[in-house]
């Protein structure tokens, strides 16, 4: 069963639009990114490319057909490239507050061993602490759902408590540790499974 989530967290999930592109750029222009708290030369490529074409920007934020070119793994491994869509979590003062990504494979809930979860989200660090991520995750449940998946994987590092607040504040549970493998480092990490199943408060990167 999902448990409560506070109501000051009140958020909504959007796909990526012009409308809030100034909202993004804010964020980014304070050095942060969805990947990294400090990271003013991401930050600066992502502006650029803002700049260049704002709407081929907010194209190039998903893909859920999947495809496409094969990703390279540090072992040199070419493996598929997963379906995925990118949302932007938006507050109650409707302002962009962070990142959710959603990848799949087509057909079934599971995912290749190449893939530790099905999300990964950011929230920028002056609107932490209000539980914006945990309910972006209930927000995610039924388009998940819609989606044919069963339940979402989450993955992070064991240390990274913030992380594992959100994914029980969301009603994920704990199902095993393991290690992320050399394409994160090594890093010891747990794995959290949120289910999917049908419950009327769903609404009937890092480790």
């Amino acid at each position: 069963m999902l448990s409560a989530i506070p109501s000051r967290a009140s958020v909504k999930l959007i796909m990526p639009s012009a409308e809030k592109l100034p909202s993004l750029i804010g964020a980014l222009q304070r050095g942060w990114t969805p990947d990294d708290d400090h990271d003013s030369v991401g930050a600066g490529r992502m502006l650029a490319a803002i700049a260049r074409d704002p709407a081929a920007y907010i194209a190039s934020l998903g893909n859920p057909q999947g495809g496409g070119q094969a990703v390279v793994l540090e072992d040199g491994r070419a493996v598929p490239r997963l379906p995925w869509l990118r949302y932007w979590i938006i507050d109650a003062q409707n302002q962009y507050a962070g990142d959710l990504n959603l990848r799949w494979q087509h057909g079934t809930s599971a995912l290749p061993p190449y893939c530790l979860g099905h999300v990964g989200y950011a929230v920028v660090p002056w609107k932490r602490g209000a539980g914006l991520a945990a309910a972006a995750l209930r927000e995610l449940a039924p388009i998940a759902r819609d989606l044919g998946l069963e339940w979402l994987d989450i993955a992070m590092a064991r240390d990274n408590a913030a992380s594992i607040r959100t994914a029980e504040s969301a009603g994920a549970k704990r199902v095993r540790p393991f290690n992320a493998g050399p394409e994160y480092g090594n890093v010891e990490a747990w794995l959290y499974r949120l289910p999917l199943d049908a419950h009327p408060a769903c609404g009937d990167k890092r480790l």
